[in-house]
């Protein structure tokens, strides 16, 4: 069955300025820039409020939320076009019917693309253009749809974005899900987030992040 789409509930936004590292991974993609979430000092942030929490945990970065339909990202302050973002991530606790992902061409808080997947197998590329709601792209826009290449509970999946010229893939342990086309944004930064669903608390978790050349 589809589920319906999330609505952008809030936000947070973090602005902190890395360096790219300019080196090549396996002779053929060049590596922007990777964190393994090692050093809380490595600029992602910590927060806490009556809505969410974030932070460094055992060489993770985690986002801890409260509030149902609430909506958490931060940013490492990097300009770019073509991109694959890669991150490991996975549910620590909680609802299973939240989301959680990677971000491209965020060029600022009402306009970026969303890749996302959620614990009980659902995944979605969301954008969001002039500070409306986040938009479905895929499946014709009818929401988050299953897929059998996610893992489901408290199991570690690899989400991978591609962002190059007008396409916006989205891979899912090593499987591509779906492919769209959108020219909104072409430039901007990348990100991690994760939303809460209408049961409202739960827990992600994020292994590393890896920039690479599409």
């Amino acid at each position: 069955m589809k589920r319906p789409g999330y609505r952008l509930g809030g936000c947070l936004l973090l602005g902190v300025l890395l360096l790219l590292c300019g080196c090549t991974a396996d002779g053929s993609q060049k590596t922007l820039f990777r964190d393994e979430f090692d050093d809380p000092q490595s600029g992602w942030g910590t927060g806490q409020s009556e809505k969410f929490r974030r932070g460094y945990e055992g060489g993770r970065y985690f986002i801890e939320l409260y509030e149902p339909n609430w909506f958490v990202w931060t940013y490492p302050g990097v300009q770019l076009g073509d991109v694959t973002v890669e991150a490991d991530v996975h549910l620590s606790s909680g609802s299973q019917g939240g989301h959680f992902g990677v971000l491209c061409r965020h060029v600022d808080a009402d306009n970026f693309y969303y890749f996302a997947i959620s614990a009980d197998g659902y995944y979605a590329i969301f954008k969001r253009v002039d500070g409306g709601d986040l938009e479905v792209l895929t499946r014709d826009g009818d929401g988050m749809v299953p897929s059998p290449a996610i893992k489901t509970g408290e199991q570690t999946n690899n989400v991978q974005a591609v962002c190059k010229g007008d396409e916006l893939s989205l891979y899912v342990n090593g499987e591509l899900l779906e492919t769209v086309t959108d020219a909104s944004h072409r430039r901007g930064d990348v990100g991690i987030g994760a939303g809460s669903g209408p049961e409202g608390e739960f827990e992600v978790q994020f292994d590393y992040l890896l920039l690479t050349e599409p």
